[in-house]
């Protein structure tokens, strides 16, 4: 299934921005089946955009964003998120940097931080099409 990106200007007004985007998205035939959003409030924009055009998460649209905030295991219903682990980041650059400063040598300089995923409910399960199909 191809991708759809729907870009958006985040400045003057990021909110609205991000969830005209969304409605874009979810106007478009045919709609698509998931939403994933990049930015941390992203996963709660979705589920406004998708209760103002009627649609159930998961049942019509499946969604998910990155994010860190743990609110997202309380949202109806609960957004799956993907960490992109900051305070891993973080610690990695800090080492680096502190390896450059005292020039240690012997120091792996590419570092790979994995994401976490948290599955939750607004993934769970097929989007069922009214014809019948998945």
């Amino acid at each position: 299934m191809p991708t759809l990106v729907e870009e958006y200007a985040s400045l003057p007004d990021y909110f609205t921005a991000e969830r005209d985007a969304v409605s874009r998205l979810l106007n478009r035939d045919p709609r698509p089946d998931a939403v994933i959003g990049v930015y941390s409030d992203s996963g709660h924009n979705i589920l406004a955009a998708a209760r103002h055009h009627g649609l159930r998460v998961p049942q019509d649209l499946l969604v998910a964003c990155i994010s860190e905030d743990p609110d997202y295991a309380a949202t109806t219903p609960p957004v799956t998120t993907l960490s992109l682990r900051p305070d891993r980041v973080s610690d990695e650059a800090v080492d680096l940097l502190i390896a450059l400063i005292n020039a240690r040598t012997c120091v792996d300089r590419h570092r790979l931080v994995q994401p976490v995923l948290a599955p939750r409910r607004s993934t769970r399960g097929p989007v069922r099409r009214g014809n019948g199909t998945l």
